[in-house]
């Protein structure tokens, strides 16, 4: 090869010269470290995620037996013991996908057997996060997050985030209770066609075709969603048929109506029931085991085919519930009496198979606590055999071990009684080691255990219910006459009794039934009082609660002076409070009643100042509702003034709350005010921002009044006819129907 400028035996000397250069040298210097430099960062880069990937795991591991011996502690009724176990998991292992499983159990927990809304909401939206890569968890980690708002009574934000699970989860289970949910919040609200219009959609969901099976639980209603392009092009209210066809001989038809903004769904159901087949009458009737074929013609498709069928198979199951109960079956018992009969029953539809009484089998075990001496041989056991191995952090492995010690076990036969796939069976509870009998002794346990292979999960699931095995005597079959010996249990049972009333009163009062509710209430005040004074002795949390569930019964019978004395005794000795807010709020609403509109507006701006308060955007919102309550009674020349105040406080809603679940309702109001400054175009855009994007809003038979009287002053007269007529469809109890069927008829003559 030819060198142009160099002849190749010179290149030596050359380089030779170069080297001799300090610049030269500094700049081969600088590229030797720089390649060093790089390989050693990428040697240590890749070790580090090595590392971090077997760290991974053995955290997995170790949070996996965390999880187990928690669960392990809650079923032998260790219930304290179990949350300080999973709270361990999230502080321990804060980088382990299992601390979404142990964010979920404290959560439930809370929830379901504590009441505490705001403490489980918190954990609800921890295992709600983006990192949380498991579908189903975070599906059931929102919808409960929109449950701990409906149960507080802020339907407003349940509404929100109820409508986030259809959006985010469309083909979960989790989208059927979020309708029901939706559902009962406006019923709660008075909203009945709206109630109505939810509850019907609620059901099982047919799954997607990229869901791993497909499932309906028999009783449950079957939830059939179409997907077809189609539908688009479709005239308004036109509905697509499917058939539905079981194997033990049922047909119906469904017909499945477009809906929510995406033309290409369609959404149908029918009720499903145990029972002999009965064709066309508008009942799916089903069998254990059975198949529901369901039929959808698709007349023309992609491939230019025309009415080509689509066939979907979903198999019928019934998810199983196990229990131990009184004599009844009605209540189920946290003990079992030593020479009483012990009542079982199991609730499995997948296993009513026939038209007669069918049976099914369970066991149940007897346990005994495992003494210290059992549980230290155990541990030394699993460490010798390696199944015991102790966790990154040095965790006790005890913990890893069952607490309790299986005695002997017991075949059962249960029977199916009159309703349809319930299954009971009584058998004596006696002392002493009788063979193939049922024994026990005073503080051990028993478990029913009932394997439930067919169930709305991907496999076979164990159910079980416990009870503590006593002497003595329940006393005519009442839980609330057992004499708990654990004084702290037996007034948290009173405390949720006297809750228990006064929501049964709240469900009267909703009806009309006042006389009935004032016996509820009166129920619930005589056990609250009479837990009072033994509350105050023991205090902390449950004297907090205690003051809580009083104020809540003294308000709900319009007791409001007893009612804000005792918010103000909560706040007084309680001032770091989870109910400081609702109390407050409460205060608020108190003054409001009275009509101290000032006094209730400085109350409501201090809730909407309370950093992190769930309850922000509805104090706001109240702010406003008191400025236009003021503006009503006003006298002179206050009235405008009054009603900015009140434009200005729902426009804070808007900007500064937006989850609160009251956006809806403030712009409606905002609406409301453009309208009577007859600036009739720009409420017709509020009023189409709120029908598109706030379903679940209060007051849309007004918004749609209102709308249809805007459309009128714009000489938009068909178009207001419209939506007059759907004021009168979808609201036919609300007060001014009557006045939007005079309007109608008249623009109906007129030609309209």
């Amino acid at each position: 090869m030819k060198i142009p400028t160099t002849k190749r035996h010179e290149f030596p000397r050359i380089i030779s010269r170069k080297k001799q250069n300090p610049l030269f040298s500094s700049f081969v210097s600088i590229r030797v470290h720089s390649w060093f430099l790089f390989l050693l960062l990428f040697t240590i880069s890749h070790a580090q995620e090595e590392k971090a990937e077997r760290g991974s795991l053995i955290e997995d591991r170790a949070a996996r037996k965390l999880m187990q011996a928690g669960d392990a502690r809650l079923e032998v009724g260790e219930n304290e013991k179990a949350l300080e176990i999973w709270e361990s998991v999230i502080e321990r292992y804060p980088s382990s996908a299992i601390r979404f499983e142990a964010h979920l159990r404290l959560a439930d927990h809370l929830l379901q057997e504590t009441k505490d809304f705001d403490k489980a909401r918190l954990h609800y939206e921890a295992a709600a996060a983006d990192e949380n890569e498991d579908d189903s968890l975070r599906a059931h980690a929102v919808l409960s997050t929109g449950r701990c708002f409906y149960e507080a009574g802020n339907y407003g934000k349940c509404f929100t985030i109820m409508r986030d699970v259809i959006e985010r989860f469309p083909t979960a289970p989790e989208v059927n209770e979020a309708y029901h949910y939706i559902g009962l919040g406006h019923f709660k609200l008075g909203h009945y066609s709206r109630a109505i219009e939810n509850l019907e959609k609620v059901g099982t969901a047919l799954s997607s075709e990229d869901s791993k099976s497909e499932k309906v639980e028999a009783g449950k209603r079957l939830y059939v969603k179409l997907d077809d392009r189609d539908f688009a092009i479709l005239q308004p209210g036109t509905r697509i048929g499917v058939t539905c066809v079981t194997k033990s001989g049922d047909k119906e038809n469904i017909l499945c109506d477009p809906v929510g903004r995406h033309p290409r769904l369609a959404l149908g159901s029918i009720p499903t029931q145990s029972g002999t087949a009965v064709p066309d009458n508008g009942i799916l009737e089903v069998r254990g085991g059975d198949v529901v074929t369901i039929t959808y013609t698709d007349a023309h498709t992609s491939s230019k085919d025309f009415d080509r069928k689509l066939i979907r198979e979903v198999r019928v199951v019934g998810n199983g519930f196990a229990r131990i109960t009184d004599g009844s079956f009605q209540q189920d018992l946290p003990a079992a009496v030593i020479g009483k009969p012990l009542h079982l029953q199991v609730t499995d539809a997948d296993r009513d198979t026939s038209a007669g009484p069918d049976s099914l089998e369970a066991v149940v075990q007897v346990f005994r606590q495992k003494t210290d001496e059992e549980i230290d041989d155990e541990v030394a056991s699993g460490v010798a055999s390696g199944e015991l191995t102790e966790g990154p952090e040095g965790e006790d492995m005890k913990s890893q071990i069952d607490p309790m010690l299986l005695l002997r076990s017991v075949t059962v036969a249960l029977k199916e009684a009159e309703q349809a796939g319930v299954f009971r069976s009584a058998i004596p509870l006696l002392s002493g080691t009788e063979e193939n009998a049922l024994t026990g002794e005073p503080g051990q346990t028993i478990r029913l255990v009932y394997r439930d292979d067919l169930n709305l999960s991907e496999g076979a699931l164990v159910r079980t219910a416990e009870a503590r095995i006593i002497e003595g005597n329940l006393g005519e079959m009442r839980v609330t006459q057992t004499d708990i010996a654990d004084a702290d249990l037996r007034l948290k049972t009173q405390l949720r009794t006297a809750s228990a009333l006064t929501e049964v009163g709240n469900h009267y009062k909703e009806f009309g039934l006042n006389a009935k509710a004032d016996l509820k209430y009166a129920e619930a005040l005589d056990v609250c009082e009479d837990l009072l004074a033994e509350s105050q002795k023991i205090g902390g949390k449950l004297l907090e609660e205690t003051y809580v569930q009083l104020w809540r019964i003294y308000f709900a019978m319009d007791q409001l002076d007893l009612a804000l004395g005792m918010s103000r005794k909560l706040l007084a000795e309680f001032p770091s409070s989870a109910f400081v807010d609702e109390a407050m709020l409460q205060q608020a609403n108190v003054e409001r009643k009275r009509e101290n509109f000032t006094r209730a507006i400085n109350l409501y701006a201090s809730v909407s100042k309370i950093p992190n308060s769930p309850l922000r955007g509805e104090a706001q919102f109240q702010i406003g509702e008191c400025y236009e309550a003021m503006a009503l009674k006003a006298t002179g020349g206050e009235a405008p003034r009054l009603f900015e105040n009140a434009f200005t406080a729902y426009q804070q809603v808007y900007e500064n709350f937006p989850d609160s679940g009251r956006v809806g309702d403030a712009v409606a109001k905002m609406a409301a005010f453009y309208y009577q400054k007859e600036d009739y175009a720009r409420a017709v855009d509020v009023f189409e921002n709120v029908l598109a994007d706030h379903p679940d809003a209060n007051f849309l038979d007004v918004i749609l009044f209102n709308y249809g009287r805007c459309l009128y002053k714009l000489d938009r007269k068909p178009e207001a006819r419209k939506k007059f007529q759907q004021l009168i469809d979808d609201y036919p109890e609300s007060e001014i129907s009557p006045e939007a069927n005079k309007i109608v008829e008249a623009l109906t003559q007129a030609g309209f």
